[in-house]
């Protein structure tokens, strides 16, 4: 009878697993629409974004992209359709592509934007040998050169890259790397420059009275042999007419592939950039040398008068306090997606905005080119940088590249490096700070945890607006569950309660009476109903839990979202199943060590009788709708347990058995618990200090909420 039962549990356990990979769901995911600020006359272009097919592994994506011809179907390894850049995250991406046969004369780049994650290139292979590179960055870009003898000119040619979790993903708080996927948000293209190209332009602007001192800086790479110099360099600043300021120089060969160039111009009677009047220029960089070799890039220059000083921020020196409205980023890819960047940007400046706060991105330059072109201020939160432990926090100078590349942009006005630091040993967030600060033109800013809809300051608020809160009721149907789940929690109370007694002896009866197997099916019932009151328990914490500042980090842990994005049904058994079986093997373990070795099953419903008590943890369950907080039904669920300690070890020891036994589960349980303790100990640090500042206690008591409610059924 009890084997049969088993065995119906193992069945329930893999018909849940089978009903849950059917229905598995995954991010939403969006092709996004991507610009670049840079144009060129001179390079040769060739897009690579729209469709790519994806794959979980590299191996496979090789095999059955290698083997099209052979093979146009394959059902076992097929990969499925995708686009970039996309909001999905990304394992292997494959593509073919042909490169013109006159392009063998050009030096070939590959441009990657937008890279959350470590990407590895591979081409046409994807041995060591077929290795062209790697590149790490929390959203920002990286270029990769690929040698002549890599392409098949004028044929097919098959492009990988391999993607692993970003950095952020595992630094924050009980930060994880699985999932091990990156995303590629911006462009992504292949360019045929000449022998020297321009690389990583900045700028840097200063007023002196109504002139503009303006430093334009960037790098020059030379991708062969650099015997082809001299170089001459020209940059010229335009108002769309007419020449406004220009400066040249002779650059002469050195060892180094990479040479550093600065160009300082002056503006005699400069417009400025402001968010009233967003006047742009434009400049040209030209480099050639005397075989007439030529590389040029061109952009909008905007000629900032923002500044911040003393805790505020100042427009011509005059006070310029922000109003900003925050962003996350589910909202920023479906405006990507859909092409209303620019409507939504004039949008919030009509609504009297006149910044954009991007939670936990860095924006692509579809936003930072429209901004620039509306008049609208960005304040960029830097990826991973919320809830982060001490022991965590990145190295400052992985940004540098971010900051230097944002400078040709008058309309990013400041950086958040940590959301929450505060909670690290006292002074370690600010230190982290100024060394950020150290890095950055612009200014940089902590702020803390904070369950409000506001960041304030004296430089004036960022406020979050009701479309960017996540969803707070993923399991709807909890609020009649738990009330039908109590009561019938009662019902089986009572069912036992009012069933025929029975002893440890009758373990044994191999042919019971109905009475007797009534009994024992009630004290059945009563063992799975309390695993899966327990397991009720954890899926309202996972769908149905309010983070109090999580409108101020979405996406924060990929890994808890994506479970959460599965039917609540299906966890809820899942999770019974699972803990009604670690009962049964924390029971097995001890079995034959019992007097006449009982079956498993009949010894877990004979100790059942010491947990009469489940009625009263369902009870509570059920009156979370009045206020009584999800943590007061683990809490008595765990009381209860120790409570009735002493009573199980008499049990056991009144029929000839000893305890110990059933404590090598629980035993091993808690070492691997000490153990993710010890690995995570700085995370598991950060998550006390973060109880501690909590308001538990109100949570605790609830009296007035309670004393309300009860009030109006009395009336």
């Amino acid at each position: 009878m009890f084997k049969k039962r088993i065995f119906q549990i193992f069945l329930v356990l893999c018909i849940t697993l089978g009903m849950l990979l059917m229905s598995w769901q995954t991010f939403p995911g969006y092709y996004l629409k991507s610009t670049s600020t840079f144009t060129s006359a001179a390079r040769w272009e060739l897009e690579l974004g729209g469709q790519w097919k994806l794959y979980p592994s590299l191996q496979q994506a090789f095999v059955t992209e290698s083997k099209k011809e052979i093979n146009p179907n394959p059902s076992l390894t097929k990969g499925k359709t995708g686009y970039l850049p996309s909001s999905n995250g990304i394992k292997v991406a494959a593509k073919a592509f042909q490169v013109p046969s006159d392009w063998h004369a050009r030096s070939l780049l590959l441009q990657l934007n937008g890279i959350y994650g470590e990407c590895t290139v591979y081409l046409n292979g994807v041995e060591s040998e077929n290795r062209l590179g790697s590149i790490a960055s929390e959203g920002g870009s990286g270029r990769i050169q690929i040698p002549v003898n890599f392409l098949n000119h004028g044929e097919e040619n098959l492009l990988f890259l391999e993607f692993d979790s970003p950095l952020s993903q595992r630094n924050i708080l009980f930060g994880s790397k699985f999932p091990r996927e990156g995303k590629l948000t911006g462009s992504i293209s292949l360019q045929g420059v000449m022998e020297t190209s321009i690389e990583n332009p900045s700028v840097q602007v200063e007023w002196e009275g109504e002139k503009a001192q303006v430093q334009i800086a960037w790098q020059l790479r030379h991708h062969q042999f650099s015997e082809y110099g001299p170089w001459s360099i020209q940059v010229v600043i335009s108002d769309g007419s007419a020449e406004i300021a220009q400066a040249s120089t002779m650059i002469q060969g050195v060892e180094s592939p990479v040479q550093d160039v600065r160009l300082n111009l002056e503006i005699p009677e400069g417009k400025p950039w402001s968010p009233e009047d967003p006047y742009l220029y434009q400049v040209y960089l030209t480099v050639t040398n005397q075989h007439g070799d030529r590389d040029d890039l061109a952009f909008p220059l905007g000629l900032p008068i923002l500044k911040f000083k003393e805790g505020q921020f100042f427009l011509q020196e005059e006070p310029f306090s922000i109003k900003g409205v925050a962003l996350n980023p589910e909202e920023e890819e479906k405006l990507r997606h859909e092409g209303n960047v620019g409507d939504w940007l004039q949008e919030q400046k009509n609504k009297g905005y006149n910044l954009v706060y991007f939670l936990g991105i860095y924006p692509d330059e579809t936003w930072l080119g429209e901004a620039d072109k509306i008049g609208m201020g960005i304040w960029v939160e830097l990826p991973g940088s919320a809830m982060v432990p001490e022991e965590k926090l990145p190295i400052p100078t992985i940004w540098k590249e971010l900051f230097r590349g944002g400078t040709i942009h008058p309309s990013l006005w400041a950086y958040t490096s940590g959301v929450g630091l505060e909670l690290n040993s006292s002074g370690a967030g600010e230190k982290y700070r100024e060394k950020v600060q150290e890095l950055s033109p612009l200014p940089v800013f902590n702020f803390p945890l904070t369950s409000g809809n506001s960041y304030a300051g004296s430089w004036g608020i960022i406020e979050q607006p009701d479309q960017t809160s996540p969803s707070k009721n993923l399991w709807p149907q909890e609020e009649w569950v738990r009330i039908v789940w109590a009561v019938f929690l009662f019902l089986v109370a009572l069912a036992n309660l009012f069933s025929k007694s029975w002893g440890y002896k009758e373990l044994q009866n191999k042919k019971p009476k109905r009475p007797l197997r009534r009994a024992w099916f009630w004290q059945e019932t009563a063992l799975l109903t309390r695993e899966m009151t327990l397991a009720a328990l954890f899926t309202t914490l996972i769908f149905n839990t309010e983070i109090p500042w999580a409108q101020w980090l979405p996406q924060q842990w990929p890994l808890w979202e994506l479970i959460r994005l599965q039917s609540p049904w299906l966890i809820w058994l899942l999770l019974g199943c699972f803990f009604t079986l670690g009962r049964l093997l924390q029971v097995g373990v001890a079995a034959p060590g019992m007097p006449n070795s009982p079956e498993t099953l009949g010894l877990a419903v004979w100790l059942e009788r010491r947990f009469f008590w489940n009625w009263l943890v369902g009870v509570l369950w059920a009156l979370r709708g009045w206020g009584i907080p999800l943590f007061i039904p683990f809490a008595v669920y765990g009381f209860f347990n120790f409570f009735f300690l002493p009573w199980k070890i008499r049990d056991v020891r009144r029929v000839g058995g000893s305890y110990r036994a059933f404590l090598w589960v629980p035993g091993i349980i808690f070492l691997a618990i000490l153990l993710m303790i010890g690995l995570y100990w700085s995370d598991f640090q950060y998550f006390f200090k973060i109880i501690l500042q909590m308001d538990w206690l109100g949570e605790v008591l609830v009296w007035e909420e309670l004393m309300e409610k009860l009030k109006f059924l009395q009336k």
